[in-house]
């Protein structure tokens, strides 16, 4: 490892970069060749398995075919009055010649209908004897498959195949089927003999290429085959094809006498038989080791090539170094690394640029500002701004240090009031007056950090308790004075004390976040920690609570109701939110449900508005105008525009009875009771959820409460029984009965499973007012 750093520490940075270049280059081909060949070479196996599988069904078809079109023949003898009247009065040329002859004929004319060769034996039960076109009329006792006879289940209505080699010296497939065919056990049953090379002609005929083929019964002997030697025959009859067979699909390929084999294997519905194929491997080898080849070659050219565009690359990409070195170094060494002599020609340069930027900020007049709002917004070091006090001699001297911030309340108006010119001279004039009202007491110095906002920074060498109360009464003064002598008015937010001038950053932060409040207050204000704490207490649970309130009101159509509760919502704003964008954010989101509501309805918000919601919020600046404009247009506009809208009555009532659902889903609600509320038939409710919901009451109500249960298994440590007990449900085995149902997992799964997938407890709520932003509100 030694030795490869050493060699590495020795390369110039063009040949490391050619190195980098080159592994990123070829590294993904090899990659992609891989994963082209794993690719292809699945495809080819999975065409070969669909073929088989394919192969398979067909054969399947005919021998089910070539099977039923038997028990076709053996129906229809066992059916025939002649064999049924010999079954019963049995074989005799002296009494029953003219019987016989019709059975004998019966058994002759279906055995020459039929396409596939067959022998039929009848046995005559009731007199132990046999007749057969093969052995004659003999005795039960003489026949060979007496035992068939004994120990065969008979099907009603149905045949019997026997594979062959079942019984023994049985080398045929037998069809046994009883005699009537309704009848078990009959007075007769009929046996057909078929050969099994009739079986393995059929299979001949089928196209199966060069694949062998295997049909085994369900005890895993071999019935029939196609296209095999005597070798793999044996094979068939082995113990690994039948282990194959017994547990079909868990191997997919079989090595016999040094040659290996595909199998796949499919069992009837029908017989129960199993049909294997077995294709030798080497086709298929060969298939895939050309696509190896072809593979390998690829990657070996792709790699040629990308060395080669990666060699091209580097040089080009070296050249504007190269370029620079020549611009900054003109005669540079052949031996030295072109990138280090570049380096350290630029520290040198930025090093002269820091010089000549104090230099060149020592001249400016309003260096003194710049400084102190470098310091402000941390991006100078409390060692660095110690230095330039030092150097400069700025006036603001202590260890204690408050920041107030003063904003014009209404900036945009202050905008159009003064054009650029004039409004520097006012901001001057302000900033100077700002800084006179302070420096009577303390040592202080103002900033402004943007257009009509000013930072004063007080200095001071202890703090007791008054010194809180001092710098108030500054901020109070500096309000009166403006307004005294300016026709606007401004807020001052008051920060605590900091220690040393990392405290003073801070304290400007806290001055920063604390102007945000200004829109919850009011205009000309003066606001510090101490009076925020006693009116502002950040809790977004009661507000979330008093906004759907506010919309089941008015989706109750109780309007009155709904500004009763909008008052307490706006009582609880300045208490419960950080800052101004968090306040029109809460109306932002109370007007976005009120659209949707209207939207549920089929109307759009422009149908009862003729301006823009949004806009109009953001136009107020103070949380009066905000609940005038709320209660005294968009509340009486809507309820105005309903009463003279055609709004469907089931389409309105529905959205009443989902905000009285919503409301009070922990009480006993019924049907008939929430008809009752809405003095409504139960028929009129029930068509409005069907037409509108496509569900019923029942349902919807089960489906919402559920949904809370939901939300308190994710997000709170609410115990099941609380929950049962909230949801009014009877007991805690009904309700976990019902969740599971709906759900399909128990409540307590379901926590667990949310819980393991997010690797985190409950999600909290609640929160309290932020001590410091990055900027203004």
């Amino acid at each position: 490892m030694n030795y490869l750093r050493g060699i590495l520490s020795k390369w110039t940075f063009k040949r490391k970069m050619l190195a980098v270049i080159v592994l990123l280059s070829i590294a993904p081909i090899p990659l992609f060749g891989l994963f082209s060949y794993y690719t292809v070479s699945s495809s080819v196996k999975e065409e070969v398995d669909r073929n088989h599988q394919m192969i398979l069904s067909q054969i399947e078809q005919h021998v089910d075919a070539f099977l039923q079109s038997l028990g076709k023949s053996s129906l229809e003898i066992a059916s025939s009055p002649s064999v049924e009247q010999a079954a019963r009065i049995g074989v005799s040329t002296d009494r029953y010649l003219t019987e016989s002859l019709d059975m004998m004929d019966t058994l002759q004319k279906y055995r020459s209908l039929s396409d596939i060769a067959f022998d039929v034996s009848v046995v005559l039960s009731r007199f132990d004897k046999v007749y057969s076109n093969r052995y004659g009329y003999i005795d039960l006792s003489a026949f060979p498959y007496r035992d068939v006879v004994q120990n065969s289940s008979l099907k009603y209505n149905g045949f019997v195949v026997i594979s062959p080699n079942t019984y023994a010296n049985q080398d045929e497939i037998l069809i046994v089927r009883p005699i009537p065919v309704t009848s078990i056990p009959g007075i007769g049953t009929l046996i057909l003999h078929v050969n099994t090379s009739n079986l393995t002609a059929f299979l001949k005929q089928l196209n199966i290429g060069e694949k062998i083929l295997f049909i085994f019964d369900e005890k895993g002997k071999v019935v029939a085959g196609s296209n095999a030697n005597a070798a793999e025959a044996d094979l068939a009859a082995s113990v690994k094809l039948y282990e194959y067979w017994s547990h079909q699909g868990e191997a997919q390929q079989i090595r016999f006498e040094d040659k290996e084999y595909s199998l796949s294997a499919l069992r009837s519905t029908v017989t129960n038989w199993t049909y294997v194929t077995m294709t030798p491997t080497a086709e298929l080898n060969r298939q895939l080791n050309k696509i190896e080849k072809v593979t390998l070659g690829m990657v070996a050219l792709l790699s040629a090539v990308w060395i080669v565009l990666a060699y091209a690359g580097s040089n080009k990409l070296y050249d504007p170094i190269q370029r620079l070195l020549s611009i900054f170094t003109p005669q540079p060494s052949g031996r030295s690394d072109a990138i280090q002599t570049l380096d350290e020609t630029m520290r040198q340069m930025i090093a002269a640029n820091k010089q000549l930027q104090v230099r060149l900020g020592e001249q400016l007049p309003y260096w003194r500002e710049s400084v102190f709002l470098r310091l402000l917004r941390g991006d100078m070091s409390d060692k660095e701004f110690r230095l330039q006090m030092e150097h400069h001699g700025f006036p603001l001297e202590g260890i204690w240090f408050y920041v107030c911030i003063v904003e014009v309340d209404r900036i945009a108006q202050f905008q159009q009031m003064y054009r650029e010119k004039d409004r520097s001279l006012i901001v001057y004039a302000l900033s100077k007056a700002i800084e006179e009202i302070s420096a009577d007491q303390y040592s202080s110095i103002t900033v402004s950090p943007r257009s009509g906002q000013f930072a004063l920074m007080i200095g001071m060498e202890s703090v007791g308790e008054g010194t809180d109360a001092s710098v108030r009464a500054i901020g109070d003064e500096i309000r009166t004075k403006v307004q005294q002598y300016f026709p606007f008015s401004v807020s001052v937010s008051v920060s605590g004390p900091g220690r040393d001038y990392k405290g003073l950053i801070d304290s400007y932060q806290e001055a920063v976040s604390l102007i945000g409040y200004r829109m919850l207050l009011g205009s000309n204000v003066t606001i510090s920690r101490d009076n925020l704490a006693s009116s502002v207490r950040s809790s977004s649970q009661p507000l979330l609570e008093s906004q759907k309130q506010i919309l089941h009101s008015i989706m109750q159509g109780d309007f009155d109701q709904a500004e009763a509760r909008l008052s307490a919502f706006m009582q609880l704003v300045p208490r419960s939110v950080p800052n101004k964008e968090t306040a029109l954010a809460l109306f932002a989101y109370l007007i976005g449900e009120i659209a949707g509501f209207l939207h549920e309805l089929g109307y759009e918000p422009n149908d009862f508005f003729d301006f823009d919601l949004y806009q109009s919020l953001y136009a107020h600046t103070s949380l009066e105008d905000v609940e005038r404009w709320l209660k005294e247009t968009v509340l009486r506009s809507i309820r105005d525009k309903l009463d003279t809208l055609q709004v469907g009555k089931p389409k309105r009532l529905l959205q009443q009875v989902l905000a009285y659902i919503e409301e009070h889903y922990d009480q006993d609600l019924s049907l008939q009771g929430v008809a009752d509320h809405f003095q409504a038939s139960t028929g009129q409710i029930g068509r409005a959820f069907k037409e509108e919901l496509d569900t019923n009451f029942s349902q919807y109500l089960i489906q919402y409460r559920i949904s809370k249960a939901k939300e308190w298994l994710l997000h709170t440590e609410m115990p099941i029984k609380e929950m049962t007990e909230r949801l009014r449900y009877t007991t805690v085995h009904n309700f976990t009965r019902i969740f599971t149902k709906t759900v399909g997992v128990s409540p307590g799964q379901y926590r667990k499973n949310y819980r393991e997938t997010h690797g985190a407890g409950p999600a909290a709520s609640g929160g309290g007012v932020a001590r410091r932003e990055s900027s203004g509100g």
